[in-house]
């Protein structure tokens, strides 16, 4: 219709007709009036003897007069507004993609059916803008028909952690003007009014959750073993089946039982055999993306190390305490090498290595001064306070030298990257008369060290994340190296960097070309979005209708016509009902 009431409370004003018509029911009591001739009581009206009841209903002209005002004061009250013919409906809708919202998936299609059908008729015409609150995914729809964004809508897919609804808000603004309307699809209300004039509607309410809330794997004894964290996320008591799936075998339904709030730890071995890949399952609920744990056998890469140069039983001893190193005899077939630099020793330019300087004197006095470390990933946090080195003469520096570690202005650990690509540890301190290795910062440095070499190491590995976690995936970069693939989806090596693990919950690999590079399971963990007794409905649609009746309607042009004529029928009824007049007409007659 293009006639729309902006204030429908108005309407109330109808009630003063049965108001008026229950007034004119009444009789007035009897007046007692003075004649010198009992010829004028003929031409008196009839009065009730008795005072004021009910009879029938006798018009009158103040009787209309006063029916007249009532519809013209509702009229005015109301606030009617007419489409404009040249009125364009400007509405974004902002779909939450939190995960949480998988639980309301059918409510938020309701409400935006619900803000479609507050277009108005064929007189206006709607641009119609249909966005997700992830400000990296494309936008979902752009266009003037409303069952083409309903179709978008399928293409919504929630399933960010916590995040910031602004930037995606700002982008809908920009996007209908400083007049239209935004709309903000959620399963909460919003401690704070959003930004940009955005209206809320929530449609979420508290519902019950159970799922897994992370998980972490151990070697024992050569053995990997799974601990896996499950939730009650309610208020309620709550009971699940949960069960193993490894490709076609099932373990038996196990009963869980969890209190309100209550978290339970759930352990076991990977399965035996080839097997690399399984599942725990839970009962399902109406939050589906914590249900299940998908998980791989870990198989992190593997390095080789040669210690050589006449101290190989030290540092073999020292080596050895890391997982997941070899230790080989030939340094052509190692990942890297240690060594004790004697006076004749040259620092290889292809190989990564761990480098220490050879015992000095026994009279070479302690060094003295404060030590102290720079920023650096390789000793960020590490206490050196203790440890205790005597003084010899250092390597001389060069130009690729990144030093981590100071006592007064002598270096003590250093960075090197050498131009063929060998990246060194050089530690200038021996390893026999220093404290190094009684030292928990020199432990972890190493492990830190090594652990960057695994890192960069081009091999297969198996491992476990949370979904849409960071991957860094050792691939090859030469002229002649293809894409990554993740599953199908092909990644250019320009955003190999960006490379994040899946949305949902699965399994997934990394390939370059036919080389397996990463094999792996992605599992939600995101314990804040699980969490569903926060989610309460709320609706702002009568706001959203107010503005757009604000937008696209004009007021009545003649409302100060109606006012007029509004005074004037009170004035004529007055007139009419004045007793003064009515007394004089009477005399007259």
């Amino acid at each position: 219709m293009s006639l729309t009431l902006a204030n429908t409370w108005g309407l109330w004003a109808l009630l003063g007709i049965p108001a008026v018509i229950a007034i004119h029911f009444l009789q007035r009591r009897n007046r007692r009036v003075h004649a010198t001739t009992l010829f004028l009581l003929q031409q008196m009206k009839r009065e009730s003897r008795t005072g004021s009841r009910f009879e029938r209903l006798r018009t009158s002209i103040p009787f209309w007069l006063q029916l007249l005002m009532v519809l013209l004061l509702t009229w005015l009250l109301v606030q009617p507004r007419w489409l404009r013919h040249d009125a364009v409906q400007r509405i974004a809708v902002v779909m939450d993609a939190s995960a949480s919202m998988q639980a309301f998936r059918t409510p938020a299609l309701r409400a935006v059916d619900d803000v479609l059908g507050l277009l108005e008729g064929p007189l206006a015409r709607a641009e119609l803008t249909l966005l997700s609150s992830d400000v990296e995914a494309p936008s979902l729809y752009h266009g003037t028909l409303a069952a083409e964004l309903r179709q978008a809508l399928h293409q919504w897919e929630p399933l960010l952690g916590v995040h910031d609804f602004t930037p995606a808000l700002r982008i809908a603004r920009g996007l209908v003007g400083p007049k239209g309307v935004v709309v903000l699809v959620t399963d909460h209300p919003l401690p704070v009014p959003p930004l940009f004039g955005a209206q809320v509607i929530s449609v979420g309410q508290e519902t019950d959750n159970v799922g897994w809330a992370g998980v972490t794997v151990e070697e024992v004894d050569g053995q990997w073993v799974w601990h896996a964290l499950v939730k009650n996320y309610s208020s309620t008591p709550q009971q699940r089946q949960w069960h193993a799936l490894a490709g076609t075998a099932q373990s038996p339904a196990k009963s869980l039982k969890l209190a309100p709030g209550e978290t339970q730890t759930l352990s076991g071995p990977f399965p035996p055999g080839e097997v690399q890949q399984f599942a725990l399952h839970l009962g399902d609920d109406a939050f589906a993306l914590d249900n299940v744990l998908p998980l791989v056998r870990p198989q992190p890469k593997v390095l080789s190390l040669c210690p050589f140069d006449g101290k190989t039983p030290l540092l073999a001893e020292l080596f050895s305490r890391y997982a997941h190193l070899r230790i080989v005899g030939a340094p052509g077939a190692s990942d890297l090498v240690a060594a004790v630099m004697t006076p004749t020793f040259a620092l290889p330019e292809q190989r990564h290595g761990c480098f220490f300087q050879a015992p000095p004197e026994e009279t070479a006095p302690y060094l003295k001064g404060s030590i102290v470390a720079e920023p650096h990933a390789l000793v960020e946090g590490l206490n050196w306070q203790g440890l205790l080195v005597r003084e010899s003469k250092p390597m001389p520096r060069q130009s690729q030298d990144r030093v981590l570690l100071w006592q007064g202005e002598r270096p003590l650990i250093v960075l090197r990257i050498m131009p063929a690509g060998g990246r060194q540890l050089i530690c200038q301190f021996d390893l026999e008369i220093s404290n190094a290795r009684k030292l928990p910062a020199f432990a972890v440095l190493l492990h830190r060290f090594l652990e960057t070499l695994r890192t960069d190491k081009l091999a297969p590995e198996a491992a476990n994340f949370d979904v849409r976690q960071h991957l860094n995936v050792a691939h090859r970069q030469d002229a002649e190296a293809g894409p990554l693939k993740l599953g199908d989806q092909e990644i250019p090596l320009a955003q190999a960097r960006l490379l994040r693990a899946p949305s949902r919950p699965g399994h997934f690999t990394v390939r370059q070309g036919e080389t397996l590079l990463l094999t792996a399971a992605a599992h939600f963990a995101d314990t804040r979005e699980a969490d569903l007794t926060q989610a309460k409905p709320f609706n702002e649609l009568d706001k959203v209708k107010a503005l757009q009746v604000e937008t696209l309607h004009e007021a009545d042009p003649g409302w100060r016509l109606w006012l007029l004529a509004l005074l004037l029928l009170l004035f004529g009824s007055w007139w009419f009902t004045n007793p003064k007049r009515e007394t004089q007409e009477v005399l007259r007659a």
